[in-house]
């Protein structure tokens, strides 16, 4: 850092380099951020729209399969045959026919298996080979599976449902659809139609939706079983991966999903099948080094383009750096005396070009500051002076509270003890009030500040006034902050009293413990505050700053609870309600605390 701190040749140097190089590599980047987000745009747009033509296609396709397995009810006989209704040729070359229409309903169909509850006969059609035998498979069908309906069973190999075949087959997957078949219109069962169809069909489905050299696909059912995949190794398995879960168990029929994990980086576009039998979701995976290829070729060209710039910006940067640097260095010795505090050094100026004119403005720019530092010197001299002067004319409050006590001693040489008492009280608030080195006191104390308060009140309005106060002995030692309770007190009078009351005007102050809480409260049955007024006050209370302006006559509201946030941050609360017919409460609640190093309990 050294090195280029104590040249500026080289800072202006690195200035240049980075000005040309910033913009540059800005420009690389959101270029290649803007191209990444475009093709990413675009691939989700693309394959969203190739998913659900193929999820379409497949509908298709299962629903011709279904349509055709419901031609073995397009026989009067239905019934007869399936109960040995017809003999055992008529019987046999019926369910062939009908067997027979089914296989080539569509392409693909591997085989046909139709089973028979009444005579336990088993019938196979297996590329026109008919085969038959006793029932001897049964499909796990779903328990709550309605009449009328089919089944999808997930990829699996073949097999012959237990019926011998007269030539040998080969197992292939395949994936299967089971129509139980029923009495018309009852609910009696009479057999199953199994149809087994070659996953081949659903390639061919999805020949046009990927490349299976650049992305993956995949078919999962509902359990996150594999139905179908590009790769035929993970055909029939069901990995449960977190990829798999999330979109399985996504609510949307369709979507992408971001995936940044070591196995796949890149994002996968899905569409779900529903049907009554088929629960199916499609899932195509592009992969990142796939899906940016184009942008990474563009900024591998951009930086190309931009290397071959950079190496001229760096020649012309030396050059001028060379030519602006020399004249420079002649300020660096002056500018270091200034750093060193010697705002008042004199800056030769010689040159008249640019150089010159910087010397030239920040010599004025120095005689400013100067100025402007003077200035600011002797204006603060100015006010603590004013505020000396304002402090030698006050009167000294000791004074005062001396005096009181010698006018109360008076009082009681002239046979005047209500003076005194009164005079007594105001000396001993003013005491109260003056001693600054307590922050927290007894609830008993200022309480007793609150008396002296209230009787000099009720001297004032008589019998217009009554107080009372509802103070438990237990909370007579709990600790709380200073002149909390008198201002509250005080806004009763100035704002609440109204002398024309009838039965007088009447103060509460009390007190109890509630859970870990002092609760203190102070109604009186003034004029009270209108509801609008009140929820004015509320919102101001709740949103009041320690370092704002104060607001309107609420000033003694509001500097009781900032006392009672410092003290105890949000834990404490202050409460403002009206009193029906007429009245006003404020209620404080505060926390009760270990005695710590405040001293509060």
């Amino acid at each position: 850092m050294r090195y280029f701190r104590n040249s500026i040749r080289r800072k202006l140097v690195v200035l240049l380099l980075a000005s040309t190089i910033v913009p540059i590599v800005f420009s690389i980047v959101v270029s290649y951020s803007y191209t990444k987000n475009s093709l990413k745009q675009q691939a989700i747009e693309q394959n969203t729209r190739l998913i659900n033509e193929t999820r379409t296609n497949v509908l298709n396709y299962l629903g011709l399969v279904s349509n055709s397995s419901l031609s073995i009810y397009s026989t009067v006989s239905l019934d007869s045959l399936l109960t040995s209704g017809f003999t055992d040729y008529q019987n046999d070359s019926y369910l062939f026919t009908i067997m027979q229409i089914v296989s080539r309903s569509v392409s693909d169909i591997y085989q046909v298996y139709l089973s028979v509850n009444e005579t336990q006969r088993a019938y196979l059609l297996h590329q026109n080979n008919f085969n038959q035998g006793a029932v001897r498979y049964q499909p796990d069908l779903p328990e709550n599976m309605k009449p009328y309906t089919l089944y999808t069973e997930s990829t699996h190999l073949s097999h012959n449902y237990g019926i011998a075949q007269s030539l040998p087959v080969t197992p292939e997957l395949v994936f299967t659809i089971h129509r139980p078949i029923f009495r018309v219109p009852s609910n009696e069962r009479l057999g199953l139609l199994s149809i087994d169809i070659r996953l081949d069909a659903l390639s061919k489905l999805c020949s046009q939706l990927f490349d299976a050299d650049q992305h993956d696909l995949y078919i999962l059912d509902d359990s996150g079983k594999v139905v179908y995949a590009a790769d035929t190794a993970e055909i029939g398995n069901m990995p449960q991966v977190d990829w798999m879960k999330r979109i399985v168990g996504s609510e949307g029929d369709s979507g992408y999903l971001e995936w940044n994990q070591s196995e796949f980086s890149g994002i996968m576009v899905y569409s779900k099948i529903k049907t009554p039998y088929l629960h199916w979701t499609i899932v195509k995976r592009i992969p990142d080094f796939r899906l940016y290829k184009y942008a990474r070729d563009l900024t591998w060209i951009n930086m190309i383009v931009a290397t071959c710039f950079l190496l001229v910006a760096i020649a012309a940067t030396l050059i001028v750096s060379l030519q602006l640097t020399k004249p420079l260095k002649q300020l660096i010795s002056h500018i270091s005396k200034i750093q060193a505090g010697q705002l008042d050094a004199t800056m030769p100026i010689e040159r008249s070009d640019e150089i010159g004119i910087v010397a030239r403005r920040f010599q004025t720019m120095m005689d400013t500051i100067n100025d402007l530092y003077l200035r600011e010197y002797r204006l603060n001299l100015a006010n603590k002076t004013n505020q000396l002067n304002m402090l030698q004319a006050q009167i000294n409050p000791h004074f005062i509270n001396n005096a009181l006590q010698s006018i109360g001693h008076s009082a009681l040489e002239s046979n005047a003890p209500k003076v005194y008492m009164l005079v007594s009280s105001l000396g001993q608030m003013m005491h109260y009030s003056m001693n600054t080195q307590e922050t927290v006191v007894p609830l008993s104390r200022e309480l007793e500040h609150v008396k002296y308060y209230c009787a000099l009140q009720m001297q004032r309005f008589e019998d217009k006034l009554q107080v009372c106060f509802d103070i438990p002995k237990e909370t007579f030692n709990i600790s709380v902050p200073k002149m909390i309770v008198q201002p509250l007190v005080e806004n009763y009078f100035k704002h609440g009293f109204d002398g024309q009351t009838e039965g007088g005007g009447t103060l509460k102050v009390g007190a109890r413990l509630e859970e870990n809480s002092l609760i203190l409260w102070v109604e009186d049955n003034g004029i009270g505050v209108a509801d609008a007024r009140l929820d004015e006050l509320r919102k101001h209370l709740f949103r009041v700053d320690p370092g704002e302006e104060r607001w309107g006559d609420s000033i003694g509201l509001i500097n009781v609870l900032e006392r009672l946030r410092l003290y105890y941050g949000d834990q404490s609360m202050m409460e403002l309600s009206g009193i029906e017919p007429h009245g006003f409460k404020v209620r404080l609640t505060i926390p009760l605390q270990e005695t710590g190093e405040g001293g509060l309990s």
